[in-house]
């Protein structure tokens, strides 16, 4: 593969791979001075004896919403996507930042960065037997442009250096992308699954694509050249997945046939599942690791991720008062992040001064602007905006603030609860609602019927862009992921040229700039940094933690 010009290039991703290199491959090898986490230790060998031998099970806890990786912006759903369908480029074990070859054998790129060329690999078949070839990756790039992902606004991804009819065909298998100004970080950004190819003639088969519209038969019915394809999909039960007979990298060596993906709320329920050997992999809850890590059979991964968890809040929201930029700096100072840390991640996790995590490029850039636990201040703010409390001892005339979070995720819960309890001390009635994935993921992308809302985010590439622009740019020029409506003209321009920026230092500037005015008007609460802590079954071989492909299945096997 010819990466020398690749390189001239690449000068954003570069600079990530230097400072990401601490998430590579080094389990244990260094504890973050937050936590009190032990290291991974070995233990005495589990039953001999393999349960499913030829089926990997993982009981988690929130199930897919959307099937199709044109508008599929979710771990759950990606879960599976990454097992269905494939990309042009790829990462592979636990190196997030090496580009690897995937439904491209090779690529190169222009002297002046504008055209990209990708060779596409030969004999590849679609799960149904039909060929992959060059038309399939013009249809899936210019399918994802013009239904411009209506659920969840994935798009963003590829419409930051793509425009319908700038993939273009050579032959059968060569395709071009020509961009209209240099764009550092394309192969990385075609690792998510919003660059995964579809079969051009199933879709149309299936509803076509209309603009702005989503294709209600491929969010159920997913088919790829991936190593598997979709047997069952029971809502909130299980996900089936089974072997693709056609799939080009062969079924010689070890690998799983099948796949369940077992969607389960109850802690209680995955654990024991994971103890008694019907789960492979199983989500504990930090404050349950303690009853887990030690438990005969069973393997304990622990290291440093970048993923990060956060409370959104909607400035559009109902409750009028939430557009005060008083109110939400308030919040901020309701929010408790040292025991978020200490008591309810139990220190599998570090602190999460603004939105880009420890590890990457410009994090420094916001760390000495940070909120901590004070409720007395935020009394004071909220007082100086005018936001007293009535004869009744309650602020807002007593309108409750709706706090959301996915149920089964017992961190968030646990937040929840004690935020509700710190707001309450300054008279602010809150109301604490679970709500299932799914669902939860509508209401924040189709809604602003919510205050407050939990999630997560895992990186769709390794650079400081994909968090900060898609937290805090507006949804105008494609940022807003979590739907907060918070718009400033100013942090989009800083945001949009740090994004086409090549010198470090001039994107820390622009960085920090856009951080000063985001910390002052805040739609957003950074709680933490969590840990990668990862359970198996002592049978599973071959599992490596990826933050941009969390599950390789493929690469999977027990013994």
């Amino acid at each position: 593969m010819d990466k020398k010009d690749i390189g001239k290039t690449l000068a954003l991703l570069v600079m990530a791979t230097m400072v990401f290199a601490i998430f590579s491959g080094c389990i244990g090898e260094e504890e973050p001075a937050e936590t009190t986490a032990a290291p991974t230790t070995e233990k005495p060998a589990g039953p001999a004896e393999v349960k499913n031998p030829d089926t990997m099970v993982r009981y988690t806890i929130g199930d897919a919403r959307n099937l199709d990786p044109a508008d599929a912006y979710d771990t759950a759903s990606s879960e599976v996507l990454f097992q269905v369908y494939e990309t042009l480029v790829t990462v592979k074990g636990s190196d997030a930042v090496t580009i690897e070859p995937g439904l491209a054998t090779d690529w190169s790129v222009s002297e002046d960065g504008l055209v990209w060329t990708f060779n596409l690999r030969k004999g590849v078949k679609f799960s149904n037997g039909s060929d992959f070839t060059a038309d399939d990756v013009v249809y899936s790039f210019d399918r994802v442009l013009t239904m411009n992902s209506p659920d969840s606004g994935v798009a963003w991804i590829l419409s930051q250096f793509l425009r319908v009819g700038d993939t273009v065909k050579v032959d059968d298998y060569t395709v071009e992308l020509h961009l209209e100004k240099s764009f550092g970080i394309v192969l990385p950004c075609l690792v998510y699954t919003i660059g995964a190819i579809v079969d051009s003639d199933y879709v149309e088969a299936h509803g076509g694509v209309q603009a702005d519209t989503e294709n209600e038969f491929m969010k159920a019915n997913p088919m790829g050249t991936g190593p598997y394809m979709l047997e069952n999909w029971t809502r909130k039960a299980e996900i089936k997945l089974v072997k693709n007979p056609n799939y080009w990298g062969g079924w010689e060596g070890k690998h799983v046939s099948n796949i369940i993906i077992k969607i389960v709320e109850e802690a209680s329920t995955r654990i024991l599942a994971l103890k008694n050997g019907d789960a492979d992999f199983a989500d504990i809850p930090t404050a349950n690791i303690v009853d887990v890590k030690d438990a005969p059979g069973v393997r304990m991964e622990l290291g440093p991720s970048p993923n990060v968890t956060m409370l959104h809040i909607q400035t559009k929201s109902e409750n009028a008062f939430m557009a005060d930029p008083a109110v939400r700096k308030a919040l901020c100072y309701c929010f408790d992040y040292d025991a978020t840390i200490k008591d309810i991640y139990n220190g599998y996790a570090i602190p999460l001064p603004g939105p880009i995590p420890k590890g990457f490029p410009c994090y420094e850039s916001q760390y000495e602007y940070r909120y901590s636990l004070d409720t007395d201040k935020a009394a004071e703010i909220l007082d100086a905006a005018g936001f007293t409390m009535n004869d009744d001892g309650y602020r807002f005339d007593g309108v409750p603030i709706a706090i959301y979070y996915n149920a089964g995720n017992e961190e968030r819960a646990k937040m929840s609860m004690m935020l509700q309890g710190n707001l309450a001390k300054i008279g602010i009635i809150s109301q604490v609602m679970a709500d299932s994935w799914p669902s939860l993921l509508g209401r924040m992308f189709g809604t602003t019927d919510w205050d407050v809302m939990y999630c997560g985010w895992a990186p769709d590439y390794i650079d400081p862009d994909n968090y900060i622009f898609s937290f805090n740019a507006s949804a105008d020029v494609g940022g807003d992921i979590y739907n907060t409506s918070w718009a400033n003209a100013r942090v989009d321009e800083l945001l949009i040229d740090a994004k086409f920026e090549s010198d470090l230092a001039k994107r820390c500037e622009m960085y920090k700039e856009a951080w000063e005015i985001i910390i002052d008007d805040p739609s957003h609460i950074w709680a933490c940094q969590p840990q990668h802590v990862h359970f198996e079954r002592e049978w599973v071989h071959g599992y490596e933690y990826n933050p941009c492909i969390l599950w390789s299945y493929y690469n999977y096997y027990k013994e």
